[in-house]
């Protein structure tokens, strides 16, 4: 109850904090810095959560917990973020009103007043800020507050290139950061290309971390990038996903770079699932998937393909169309099994079609529980659904554990396996299975194919 008999006790937390946090005065001031320290112990634990995770020692019991925390410290960072810019005088919002209705570009700084290195020119960094003040605080930019980050320092929030600076930094410390490369390798972000170019590549990164991790640098980002560019809008690239997943940002909006969205809610007919006639078991899941991986292949530079035995780029362009055609094929093949009802054959080509699927891989290997990996195990499900409905008799492996158990147990015969880190032929672990053992009356035996090596 408040003094002026307001009951406040059904009032959502997140209402509170936001009332809060916009609210003036000298002890609103004190409060909102204790709030952004707050975030700053938040960001620490996260990031420890995750290096433990990477060198395998956190419970897995606490995997929910840590995703509920990443989560709370997004709403925390994405409240800090909406406070109000303190508003300017009235003089200054006449003169702005009257620029506005004259030319609506009015007011905004060029890029060439920004003083955008080569290749970024399509950068947009928003409005310059007010001489002699600084940008709004941010809870990842306090001295301390990120573990071996650099702070920004004073002079970066001068006029026109505060939001720039600040992405730059978190580009640098990205890069820098040795539980980043553990699942990214050693240049996460490529240098000398233009902005654009690195935005994309920190974006797909994220794709392929610990959940705990990737909340821990997403936030960072936010934190930096201009709002407007991180609401998804009509002009965005809407990727068909499967209903049951729900939506998810692949890559933000940079500057004029419309972002790219996962959203269940986009039409999956054509494109690269034409093939399909729309009525196959399993058709949602498989048409977004399919939609996915083949703008993953054809958008992630550092993407590999492992249609043979060895790893070959996808920015390779006769890679790309080798397997875009690949996938097509298998996309027909598999259509035109349960068209003509072929019980365990519709089963086999269900597993066929995973494989080409799954043969968009990375070196090092993504995190066993990162998007992209939540992603290829949407492909077994595939798999085991079309059998429930067509074959629920035929056995399905998803192969794991030691690669020459596997091998002698016949779950793989070993002549199309990818080797990664092995020193021999038959040592190591089975990091990924590109394809599940089938076993079914008509079907017999059909090995499985998988990557294996010492390491991801």
């Amino acid at each position: 109850m408040t003094d002026r008999g307001t009951d406040l006790a059904d009032v959502p937390f997140e209402d509170l904090l936001a009332t809060v946090l916009c609210a003036e005065g000298r002890y609103a001031e004190l409060f909102r810095e204790h709030v952004t320290r707050l975030g700053g112990v938040m960001q620490q634990g996260l990031l420890r959560a995750a290096m433990d995770r990477a060198r395998g020692g956190a419970p897995g019991e606490e995997d929910e917990m840590w995703q509920c925390a990443a989560e709370l410290y997004r709403r925390l960072v994405s409240r800090l973020d909406r406070r109000p810019a303190p508003a300017p005088a009235e003089a200054e919002v006449e003169v702005e009103a009257a620029a506005r209705q004259a030319d609506p570009a009015a007011g905004r700084a060029s890029v060439a007043d920004r003083a955008v290195p080569p290749g970024d020119e399509e950068a947009v960094t928003g409005p310059p800020a007010a001489a002699g003040r600084p940008g709004p605080h941010r809870p990842d930019v306090a001295g301390g507050a990120v573990p071996r980050s650099r702070p920004i320092s004073p002079e970066t929030w001068e006029s026109g290139g505060q939001a720039r600076r600040a992405i730059e930094q978190v580009f640098a410390d990205f890069a820098d950061a040795a539980e980043v490369r553990r699942w990214t390798g050693v240049r996460p972000v490529p240098p000398n290309v233009g902005l654009v170019e690195r935005w994309r590549a920190f974006h797909l990164s994220l794709l392929r971390l610990p959940p705990a991790l990737e909340a821990y640098w997403a936030a960072r980002m936010r934190s930096a990038a201009p709002a407007a560019w991180l609401e998804p809008t009509d002009e965005w690239q809407r990727i068909p996903a499967p209903a049951r997943m729900a939506a998810r940002i692949l890559v933000p909006g940079c500057g004029r770079f419309a972002g790219i969205l996962a959203d269940p809610r986009a039409p999956k007919a054509g494109g690269v699932a034409a093939p399909l006639a729309g009525n196959e078991p399993g058709y949602d899941v498989v048409a977004g998937l399919a939609h996915q991986m083949s703008w993953l292949a054809a958008t992630d530079e550092a993407a590999y393909s492992v249609r043979t035995r060895q790893l070959t780029p996808l920015r390779d362009p006769r890679e790309s169309v080798d397997y875009t055609e690949l996938l097509a094929e298998r996309l027909t093949k598999f259509s035109r099994a349960v068209a003509q009802n072929e019980t365990e054959l519709c089963v086999l080509r269900a597993a066929q079609l995973a494989e080409g699927l799954r043969m968009v891989v990375h070196r090092p290997l993504v995190a066993p529980d990162s998007w992209w990996h939540r992603l290829r195990d949407e492909t077994v499900r595939f798999v085991r659904e079309v059998a429930a409905e067509h074959a629920p008799y035929v056995a399905i492996t998803e192969i794991a554990g030691r690669y020459p158990e596997a091998h002698n147990n016949g779950l793989t015969d070993g002549r199309d396996d990818v080797r990664l880190t092995s020193q021999s032929e038959s040592d190591g672990l089975v990091l990924d299975c590109l394809r599940p053992h089938l076993r079914g009356a008509e079907l017999g035996d059909k090995p499985g194919r998988v990557v294996y090596g010492a390491t991801y």
